[in-house]
């Protein structure tokens, strides 16, 4: 086996059809470490367990092609791209296949620091993220004015639950993020540790449609200034043994937007919409919940939480209340 790596890293090669040979790696290895555009072969099966981890770069496109990128037994980071200390200015991740159907493939896949610019676009991971903690990706942006997307993430075979709840996180916004990012038509399944967790940070975090199932704790969960949620949709039909708080929205804190989004609900739960009692703000327009089973309520409400404003939501089923106050 031959490593591939980049500043501190060992990603290898194994006897996968088609993998790239030594010296295709070793080019690859340079040119990730160089910056600019790095161009993966879209007919090679890239084997790897270990770190790719670089940093001091002013730009970094780093394009699949629609290569396949089979992840072996780890906990620990693949792609690591900037840290929040020195993040990448600019830096693009786009069209990946991530197999992770090797026993005990988990860890991060990608980590994306980024200053001012980032783009994450067109990656599928297949097979369940097999360890606890972490997570297939985090994002961030590291400076006030960062902006950037991601958009096309498909993390459809959720998470194991490794111990009551606890595991990997499908999408993390990094608690160092202070810029503005776009969460845009991702579609994450059922993670132990939130769908999308964007908890923690200064920076403004915008989720546009998409889709979630059967994440534990939240589908999609907030807190942090000026935060957006719409046109997403939620289907939770699957009481999973050991999720033992498995609900769509959590908002935790800051001021959060929710719009047009639709809730199809049909588990034992208490509620679709936690509004926890950090949030200074939360108003939810224009939505739409089915809820049917034993879910307890469509919106509840934490003692102490600031303003909560609902209008014009359309919500059915067997639930107690439309919006509950604790």
């Amino acid at each position: 086996m031959s490593a591939i790596a980049g500043v501190a890293a060992a990603p290898v090669v194994g006897s996968a059809v088609g993998a790239a040979d030594v010296d295709e790696e070793a080019e690859l290895e340079n040119e990730i470490e160089s910056g600019g555009t790095v161009n993966l072969d879209s007919d090679t099966v890239y084997e790897v367990d270990d770190t790719i981890r670089v940093t001091g770069l002013d730009d970094l496109t780093l394009d699949g092609n629609g290569a396949t990128v089979k992840i072996g037994p780890t906990t620990g980071y693949v792609f690591k791209l900037g840290i929040s200390e020195d993040p990448i200015d600019d830096l693009t991740v786009k069209n990946f296949n991530i197999d992770l159907s090797t026993d005990g493939a988990g860890g991060r896949v990608f980590e994306c620091h980024a200053a001012d610019n980032l783009e994450v676009s067109d990656i599928t991971v297949e097979g369940e993220h097999d360890t606890a903690g972490k997570g297939p990706m985090l994002v961030g942006l590291h400076t006030s004015d960062g902006s950037g997307t991601v958009s096309n993430v498909n993390l459809p075979d959720g998470g194991e639950n490794s111990s009551s709840g606890y595991g990997g996180t499908g999408m993390f916004v990094s608690d160092n993020h202070t810029g503005e990012v776009t969460i845009r038509d991702c579609h994450i399944g059922p993670f132990p540790d939130n769908g999308l967790y964007c908890s923690n940070s200064e920076g403004e975090v915008h989720v546009e449609g998409g889709h979630f199932e059967n994440c534990n704790v939240a589908g999609v969960r907030l807190d942090g200034d000026n935060c957006s949620l719409q046109g997403a949709t939620f289907e939770y039909d699957e009481d999973i043994s050991g999720f033992d708080g498995q609900r769509p929205v959590r908002c935790d804190g800051g001021d959060i937007e929710i719009d047009d989004i639709h809730v199809d609900m049909s588990i034992n739960q208490t509620e679709a919409i936690r509004v926890m009692s950090g949030a200074e703000s939360v108003s939810i327009e224009d939505c739409s919940m089915d809820l049917h089973g034993d879910v307890r309520d469509g919106i509840s409400v934490t003692t102490g939480a600031g303003s909560v404003t609902t209008s014009n939501n359309d919500i059915s089923g067997e639930q107690r209340d439309d919006v509950y106050h604790y």
